[in-house]
């Protein structure tokens, strides 16, 4: 599974009946999110179905995940995609038990995984790009992924580019999107469009705060509410490439809990998948305002 945000350091663990409590009212309040920014965004399917894209992924999964409809969409109508995966995988599994799965396989394995995954969304082989920084310690490497990136650009010359959110709540996602505002920033290329797609940001462990458990709630909800008010979302229909994203994320069977060497490994819960299983792909557009900061 993509390696899950980490949590928020709070006070002692509160009785399980008050436990499930603000687990529902977290749910309830990444429902009410992805609600409202898929009632404010713009339709753009058919203005984005021939336009290239380089689609920036920090871990394997995210790409299917976020952007696997929109791919899909792109390359049925014969649009060039990239996609470029930036870390190896090997770390989503670390905190459980492992019978027999080193990180090296388990890198290879998730390698594998998003080969599948891509070729079943119509991605050429040649156009899929494997950069095995380490995961989890992607920090660490913001200046040569910033090159990366560059690189990819002035190879492809997209005319958009797609990253997930600077407010995903796992430090690798975050420093994949600071690489790509700083690439962006300094790239002197044919101008192409700059969206993300939220990930971990409908999981609010991205949202939450420090303090007391009603404290750091309030406070997540009210920056989860500044960001509902102020992206500007756009959407892709993707009714009927739904069943083709459904047949890409089921080859990531390592992060769904369906890998049969390793019984103990967990997958990603349904209350978190259900965000990316619905008739639209939501994205929202980077102003290049925010590229110099």
């Amino acid at each position: 599974m993509t390696e899950l945000a980490p949590p928020v350091t709070r006070p002692a663990a509160p009785p399980p009946l008050r436990q499930r409590a603000w687990q529902q009212a977290e749910l309830t309040a990444c429902r009410g999110f992805h609600t409202a920014l898929r009632l404010k965004a713009r339709d753009m399917t058919a203005h984005t179905a021939h336009r290239p894209a380089l689609v920036l992924a920090p871990h394997a999964d995210d790409e299917t995940l976020g952007c696997g409809g929109l791919i899909a969409l792109k390359r049925r109508a014969g649009t060039p995609v990239t996609v470029l995966m930036a870390t190896d995988g090997s770390a989503s599994h670390r905190y459980e038990q492992t019978l027999q799965t080193t990180g090296d396989k388990l890198a290879a394995l998730r390698e594998a995984e998003t080969r599948t995954a891509c070729a079943r969304l119509g991605v050429e082989a040649g156009a899929l790009h494997f950069l095995r920084f380490q995961d989890s310690r992607l920090e660490d490497q913001e200046q040569r992924l910033s090159a990366a990136i560059l690189d990819t650009l002035a190879r492809t010359q997209p005319q958009e580019v797609y990253v997930c959110a600077l407010s995903d709540g796992h430090p690798d996602h975050q420093a994949l999107a600071r690489a790509a505002r700083r690439a962006m920033a300094v790239w002197d290329g044919p101008a192409a469009a700059f969206y993300e797609y939220p990930v971990w940001s409908y999981d609010f462990r991205s949202w939450r705060r420090q303090g007391s458990n009603t404290g750091g709630f309030l406070r997540g909800m009210a920056a989860m509410t500044c960001a509902a008010l102020s992206w500007q979302m756009h959407a892709v229909r993707i009714t009927d490439l739904h069943p083709l994203k459904a047949q890409a994320l089921a080859a990531h069977c390592s992060q769904l809990g369906h890998y049969g060497p390793e019984p103990h490994w967990s997958g990603l819960p349904n209350s978190f998948l259900r965000h990316f299983q619905t008739r639209h792909e939501l994205f929202r557009k980077v102003d290049p305002r925010e590229l110099s900061g």
